[in-house]
């Protein structure tokens, strides 16, 4: 599988922003012009909804709320059709394992395993305590927002993929960003110790803080979100 491998990391960079060009400035009379496709609907829908919860922090809901807002109207979407790098190659392990853990989480897996080769995936670019052959055992992709099925500025709806046993760079975020694990997972938020997270486990992680992640027996696959700063 080929994937999009982008420039040199700066330091200081956020690992998950790794545009190789200017976002696409949207005009503002584009925004809600166009009609999503049912798929990604419902999984922005179901998604978010999981965000939302009772059971989610305080923190996390604010932020994908914020994203869930903005996302009432649609940006430009990408057509269909087209060369795009193929998705990850262990990523239909990750969603088959969704898919078998429970009613809420077998529509999302349905409705991802439409998307995933719609996506522009990226090679993931490494950093300190990152683990051996990064680049190749990690890819993420954007599904709202700059170079996303969904081309908008102000806002980013995005997927991490990662092969068992692989550990993200430490790096530190921008913007504040809420995340939902889609697989179990080990985070470590700022100087937090590390904790473990099952499936469905929302949290968010705030602007300058810096943020790690890992997983071991099993692949990692997880969504994002955040509010693009105005320009």
């Amino acid at each position: 599988m080929a994937r999009v491998v982008g420039r040199p990391i700066k330091p200081g960079a956020d690992l998950l922003l790794n545009d190789d060009e200017k976002p696409a400035y949207i005009r503002l009379h584009d925004i809600g012009r166009e009609r999503r496709s049912r798929p990604l609907q419902e999984f922005l829908n179901d998604v978010g909804g999981l965000m939302l919860s009772a059971e989610a922090p305080a923190v996390a809901s604010f932020v994908a709320g914020k994203v869930l807002q903005r996302l009432l109207k649609t940006g430009k979407v990408r057509p269909e059709g087209g060369s795009l790098p193929g998705a990850p190659e262990g990523l239909d392990d990750a969603i088959n394992h969704l898919a078998k853990s429970g009613r809420k989480y077998e529509a999302i897996a349905s409705q991802f395993r439409s998307l995933a080769d719609k996506l522009l995936w990226r090679s993931g670019r490494s950093g300190p305590f990152a683990s051996l052959n990064f680049g190749d055992t990690h890819s993420h992709a954007v599904v709202v927002g700059p170079s996303g099925m969904e081309e908008r500025a102000d806002l980013r709806v995005g997927v991490i993929y990662m092969d068992r046993y692989t550990r993200f760079p430490d790096h530190v975020q921008t913007q504040p960003r809420a995340f939902i694990l889609l697989s179990p997972g080990e985070i470590r938020l700022g100087d937090s110790e590390w904790f473990s997270a099952a499936i469905g486990t929302v949290f968010a992680n705030d602007a300058g803080q810096s943020f790690a992640i890992r997983c071991t027996a099993r692949p990692l696959l997880a969504v994002w979100c955040q509010v693009e700063p105005e320009t």
